[in-house]
């Protein structure tokens, strides 16, 4: 029993013991399970992004600061990875311990101009950089960029200089930009109104054009291929087709060549933007020369400009093509002109020539349609001078397919023989054998290339010097009828530099300023000899204009070479021979229908006197009866041409010409008023005319004046 007793309390005691020991294995594992949960590996947070200043200069710092937080239990690493613009800018590791925080600041610059985004992580920030301003008081000028030019590595010298206008010490900073980022910069201290001179040098080695500023001062450079240079071509206006070596460009053309490579440029005398306009000339390169063809010589950056001007003198003419009223010539811009001066006397008073105030032009340039059955004719006097308009006919010519039809022109001083007289020439015109420009110098040059094709390129020409185009015709001993086609032009100057030139002649009696051009042949001795005054060379006109020159007759012997004298700027740019014989033709006589007189712009003219009123002008037109339409600078004359012709007979071909009589007067001539009186008149032997003459004021022509010229310029 008792030994059952003991052996009980044995088990129970155990039992409690094993239970004690579960009890205690079981809270260990429990607490342990409990202390492994508790410690967390290190993890990070960002927060707190900032960015300051949100808006700074080029080269100015931004401060970029974020807090990083171990919110683990462990310590560790973590990397922090800047993006500017999305592209990697900077990094930074940091160590932090569990539950550590840490700010991490970053600084950003920036040298380009514009809006900029930073990054970290998923979190962005944006700022505004602008380009360095100095205070407004401090000026940048005189600044030279040099060379242009320059071959990689070679170095760009950049001058200028830097003034306080304040009256106070000023301390700044002055940064040179290049292409929109700070490559250098100085830091200065001026005194007050004191001027320095700053220089930076600059390397670039690739190639490309750069753009430097300092403050709001801007220029440039180009850095090209080794052993070359760039040539460059601009012109005024832009879009001139010439020629390098015979190859065709337009401007602004600009070309890489090699150092020591020879080039000839050629520009065209005459640039015609588009047929609604009126011819630009050329007037010279930016370097004064005044020769259109020119050969240079690489050795550095070289750039040229050619300066063309508005052939704007005598009344434009532009005729209505079915689409747009299209520019065809000046009329009357070198005959016409009044107050040519022919000489001075011994006493110092001066002898005037007449003037020729025909023009004869053919419509080749475009071909009139017509307008609700009339073809329509515009003058507009563009440039400032007074034009005294007297007559206008349309003439029609029908002739064979296969010629064409021109017409002989006029000139001032010789009373020439078959003015305005129609031949028809054959479409397949021969070249001349040889064609030599000489110079004023003597100097000769082979022109026959530039006068074989109407291309707007020209023969040289010189103003107030002589020049001479020598022809060989070839062997015409054959030929009936001998005539030349002619195509050319002439470049005058302004009527006050004709005036100062006249003026040189005060003291030289008899010589004459402004002689006429004129023609020579060889005798049987082979000498050049003149031909009758009254079978002399014409004038060319200011737009170019095609006419026939009829040499039947002149040769007296079998040596068909002949010379043209020209003491205006006068270019050539097409000249053929023709010996066909002259073909029928038929000639419609068309006289105005209808012409008005209005206002086509505003002017500041300074010209004076009665000028025709504005409105209906159509019986001043009809005739050459000295009663004028008087007009000035933006005047314009419209006149309409009944369009009821005869068919075109079949076999034949249509052309058409306009007559128009009509003298001129500019302004800056020292012996001539820019007024409208005196008048001239078809009967004077000069203007101005001697006081022997008179306009004639007869009872007609008093009322003429009385109705028609009542725009008073005081």
């Amino acid at each position: 029993m008792t030994l059952n007793i003991a052996l009980t309390r044995i088990r129970i005691a155990f039992i409690a013991v094993l239970f004690l020991l579960i009890t205690l294995a079981s809270s260990y594992f429990y607490l342990e399970s409990l202390r492994v949960k508790s410690i967390k590996p290190a993890e990070f947070i960002v927060s707190d992004f900032t960015l300051y200043p949100s808006e700074v200069e080029i080269g100015e710092p931004v401060s970029v600061k974020i807090n990083v937080t171990n919110i683990g239990d462990e310590a560790g690493n973590y990397s922090i990875l800047l993006y500017v613009d999305d592209e990697p800018y900077n990094d930074e590791t940091v160590y932090l311990f569990g539950g550590e925080s840490k700010i991490v600041e970053f600084t950003v610059l920036s040298s380009r101009e514009g809006n900029h985004t930073v990054k970290i992580g998923n979190i962005t920030r944006t700022f505004i950089v602008k380009m360095p301003t100095l205070p407004e008081y401090i000026k940048i000028s005189n600044m030279i960029v040099r060379p242009y030019e320059v071959w990689p590595g070679e170095k760009v010298y950049v001058t200028a200089r830097i003034t306080n206008e304040n009256e106070t010490l000023v301390e700044c900073t002055l940064r040179l930009i290049l292409n929109e980022t700070v490559y250098d910069y100085i830091k200065l201290q001026l005194n007050g109104k004191e001027t320095k001179e700053i220089n930076f040098e600059v390397f670039c080695n690739q190639e490309g054009l750069y753009n430097v500023r300092l403050g709001q001062t801007k220029g440039s450079f180009r850095v090209v291929p080794a052993g070359m240079h760039t040539l460059s071509i601009s012109s005024s206006p832009p879009g001139v087709e010439f020629t390098i070596n015979g190859e065709t460009h337009r401007t602004p053309y600009a070309i890489l060549l090699r150092v020591g490579e020879t080039v000839t440029i050629s520009m065209p005398k005459e640039h015609v933007i588009s047929r609604t306009q009126p011819t630009w000339q050329f007037r010279s390169w930016s370097d004064g020369s005044t020769e259109p063809t020119r050969t240079i010589t690489i050795q550095e950056y070289t750039s040229l400009s050619a300066t063309y001007h508005v052939l704007a003198s005598c009344p434009a003419m532009y005729i209505w093509d079915g689409k747009e009223y299209v520019y065809i010539t000046e009329v009357s811009d070198g005959t016409g002109y009044l107050g040519i001066l022919n000489y001075f006397r011994e006493d110092g008073s001066m002898v005037f020539s007449y003037s020729v105030p025909w023009d004869y032009v053919k419509l080749e340039r475009a071909r009139p349609q017509p307008k609700n059955g009339y073809f329509e004719v515009l003058f507009i006097q563009k440039a400032d001078e007074i034009f005294y308009m007297d007559s206008v006919r349309l003439v029609v010519v029908d002739h064979p397919i296969e010629v064409n039809v021109y017409s002989t022109k006029a000139t001032y001083m010789y009373n020439l023989e078959e003015q305005g007289v129609i031949y028809t020439v054959s479409k397949n015109l021969k070249a001349p054998v040889s064609a030599m420009y000489i110079a004023p110098d003597g100097e000769r040059m082979d022109v026959l290339q530039l006068i074989s094709k109407l291309d707007g390129i020209y023969t040289p020409g010189h103003e107030f010097q002589w020049d001479t185009l020598e022809l060989n015709l070839g062997d015409l001993s054959d030929a009936k009828e001998i005539k030349l086609v002619v195509a050319g032009t002439i470049f005058y100057s302004p009527g006050e530099v004709q005036g100062e030139w006249a003026a040189r002649f005060a003291d030289k009696p008899g010589v004459q300023p402004f002689p006429p051009p004129y023609m020579e042949v060889k005798n049987e001795h082979g000498e050049w000899i003149p031909v009758p005054e009254s079978r002399q060379f014409p004038l060319c006109d200011v737009g170019t204009d095609i006419f026939v020159v009829n040499l039947t007759g002149l040769f007296p012997t079998n040596d068909y070479s002949i010379r043209i004298h020209t003491f205006f700027d006068t270019r050539f740019d097409f000249i053929a021979v023709d010996t066909s014989p002259q073909t029928a033709i038929t000639i419609y006589q068309v006289y105005p229908f209808y012409a008005v007189l209005n206002q086509a712009f505003n002017t500041n003219s300074s010209s004076k006197g009665n000028f025709t009123r504005y409105g209906e002008i159509t019986e001043l037109l009809y005739e050459p009866d000295d009663k004028f339409v008087i007009g000035r600078q933006g005047d314009q004359i419209t006149v309409l041409f009944s369009a009821n012709l005869p068919a075109i007979p079949e076999g034949m071909e249509r052309s058409y010409f306009i007559f128009v009589s009509c003298w001129f007067k500019v302004k800056g001539l020292p012996y001539l008023s820019f007024t409208v009186d005196p008048l001239p008149f078809h009967g004077m032997s000069s203007f101005p005319y001697p006081p022997t003459e008179s306009y004639p004021y007869d009872e007609a022509h008093l009322e003429y004046l009385r109705t028609y010229n009542t725009r008073i310029i005081p």
